[in-house]
């Protein structure tokens, strides 16, 4: 199935006997989840007009599972409508999903796959289907770093023009095995920017799970080999995680579950994402020392701040000079240094608040480009007064050069 599978974006055209099959298992499910419970009413089943909320009915099922508004009117008419007789039945893609997720499938085409049996039914409804198609799928495997320090892959089939889409997440297994994690979504686009909000089946409802955003340009997505962006989700040990994304783009959905399903990563994406992810520790804090293991250096981090003259001694005869301060409000790095700028920096207290580690990238006039920096934070109290500490790096011919730092830290 290739193609996008709808008549428009938001229906989808049921034939009787597919449609009956389906509000026959969604009313076999209903009394299985009440006890086997059967209301005397058709208002009390679908719930709509004179019912009572109290009592069990399929508008409140949905609206659970969906956590979104359900006409019970709605479900009713369109059972009405395959009871006089009609040979279609027309169903908002919204309440088609609800009704399938009821049951236990992810979509529709799972449902037709595994519910309808008679050979014809089935073949009339995907030619309904393919009807008027001119809108092919657009398939892409997904790339995040994610649990356990792995690179997580991910089939993603967008459909309905780019307003619907299909995850499913490929966690490989030592055995080789692997499990499937399924998730699907809506996909709005805003200039340049898609934005994908995702759902996922627990316990027979709809519930929400995570958001991507995507950077697409001012061009049509599809035409792109990749996409990339960020996400944030929850990761298969229900904690909250971040990072960057990455889309790559295949020419068919056999080529993308193929390549989906093999253990190895390209190098052109691990190297982009590896190691890039935010990740809760599920731990509600109860207070700011609490925040996360570093928290309790804040009083250390807080001393950072002030001007700094570091000395990098890497050579018999040779050193390099660097002059840089750091806002006490903002805590932003500016360079002191003529014709010297920060490309990246990074500040951190590590070896339990003992250490401090200054990681800068350098543009500019500066004879030390890439380097690392190590010192003892309790010489952060020694102000105006040189100190030691140990670096390593690159200098600005690309040569590997490490060796011993004289720091001069003074007020702002």
């Amino acid at each position: 199935m290739e193609k996008a599978k709808n008549q428009d974006i938001n229906s989808i055209r049921y034939t009787s006997h597919c449609f009956e099959q389906l509000i026959k298992l969604v009313i076999q499910q209903f009394t299985s989840n009440h006890n086997q419970y059967i209301p005397k009413r058709v208002t009390q089943l679908y719930g709509f007009g004179n019912y009572d909320h109290n009592e069990p009915n399929l508008k409140s099922d949905f609206e659970k599972q969906s956590g979104d508004f359900v006409n019970g009117k709605y479900l009713y008419d369109k059972n009405r409508a395959l009871e006089s007789g009609k040979i279609q039945i027309k169903i908002n893609s919204y309440y088609s999903q609800l009704m399938v997720n009821y049951i236990g499938y992810q979509d529709f085409y799972d449902f037709i796959d595994n519910e309808i049996e008679d050979v014809e039914e089935k073949e009339k409804q995907l030619e309904w289907l393919n009807q008027k198609q001119n809108v092919e799928n657009s398939y892409y495997i997904s790339y995040h770093f994610g649990e356990n320090k792995q690179v997580i892959k991910g089939q993603v089939e967008i459909y309905n023009d780019w307003k619907n889409v299909k995850y499913k997440y490929i966690y490989h297994q030592n055995d080789g095995t692997y499990k499937e994690f399924h998730y699907q979504g809506q996909l709005t686009k805003r200039v340049d920017i898609i934005h994908i909000r995702t759902k996922t089946l627990m316990d027979n409802k709809l519930v929400d799970s995570g958001e991507d955003i995507l950077y697409a340009g001012h061009i049509e997505p599809n035409s792109s080999p990749f996409l990339i962006g960020t996400y944030n989700a929850f990761d298969i040990y229900n904690r909250v995680i971040a990072g960057k994304l990455i889309f790559e783009k295949f020419d068919s959905k056999d080529e993308m579950i193929e390549a989906s399903l093999k253990r190895e990563i390209p190098n052109y994406i691990i190297q982009e994402i590896r190691n890039q992810l935010i990740m809760n520790n599920g731990r509600v804090p109860n207070s700011s020392l609490e925040i996360s293991s570093k928290s309790p250096f804040a009083s250390t981090y807080e001393k950072l701040t002030g001007s700094y003259q570091i000395n990098f001694s890497y050579a018999e005869n040779d050193s390099a000079d660097l002059q840089f301060s750091i806002d006490p409000i903002t805590y932003k790095i500016s360079s002191s240094t003529e014709g010297c700028i920060f490309k990246k920096d990074d500040i951190d207290i590590i070896q339990n608040g003992s250490v401090v580690h200054f990681s800068f990238q350098l543009l500019g006039l500066s004879k030390v480009l890439s380097v690392e920096v190590f010192f003892k934070s309790f010489y952060l109290n020694q102000l105006d007064e040189p100190f030691e500490g140990v670096f390593s790096g690159m200098d600005h011919e690309g040569k590997l050069i490490n060796g011993k730092v004289r720091i001069v830290k003074s007020t702002n």
